[in-house]
């Protein structure tokens, strides 16, 4: 019975890849972000170091890729989440089409920065697809990436982000090198499990389950 409950618990993870899509995918080696200087929408200068000392979510995208406009209310549901205290969420718009920009925030309105990156000077940030995501840490370094549509404001990303923003607030007090924060796949199952059978945590370790 054991056995073909961890068969259909694989089947079930691997082929929905629901943990794995829904949140993002650690950046090898942490480099320093590029930075940026570009105008908001209303003309005013905005550049990364502006943010220093906070976790910087930053979307590439553009008023006519369809999934870049269905993540929006998302989104700005997480800005709102955070308050814009320990992280901001930022987008750049790529392309010249101010007013483009401008129509689209009418009918969807958000509640964080838009960037217009015009010229598309932003070419060394390497984005190859979009929407593509960059998570920055407060050193201004790039430690997570997510390349198409995520469902940002899900209880599983928020939980992600608030981990991430806690214990580099932990590491940062107690003088300790500071690690990331990177969820494990076991989470999900143990999730799964206790949603499915109400098993405790300890119950719900996959571990357990293979040697019983």
């Amino acid at each position: 019975m054991y056995k073909s409950l961890v068969v259909l618990i694989y089947l079930l993870a691997t082929g929905s890849q629901t943990w794995a899509a829904g949140l993002m995918d650690p950046i090898g080696g942490k480099p320093k972000a590029a930075g940026f200087n570009l105008e908001d929408t209303k003309g005013d200068k905005v550049s990364l170091e502006d943010y220093r000392g906070k976790f910087v979510l930053l979307n590439f995208w553009a008023t006519w890729c369809a999934p870049c406009r269905e993540e929006m209310p998302a989104m700005s549901n997480l800005h709102d989440e955070f308050n814009g205290e320990s992280l901001e969420v930022i987008g750049v718009h790529v392309g010249p089409s101010l007013a483009g920009v401008k129509k689209f925030l009418e009918a969807v309105p958000v509640t964080f920065t838009i960037l217009i990156d015009k010229d598309m000077s932003l070419a060394n940030w390497g984005v190859q697809g979009l929407p593509t995501t960059f998570l920055i840490n407060p050193e201004g370094k790039l430690v997570y990436k997510a390349v198409g549509e995520r469902e940002w404001d899900s209880p599983e990303m928020v939980s992600f982000l608030k981990n991430m923003v806690a214990k580099y607030e932990r590491m940062a007090d107690s003088d300790q090198p500071v690690e990331e924060y990177v969820p494990k796949k076991k989470s999900f199952f143990s999730n799964l499990m206790e949603k499915t059978f109400g098993w405790s945590n300890d119950q719900c370790d996959t571990t357990n389950l293979a040697t019983n």
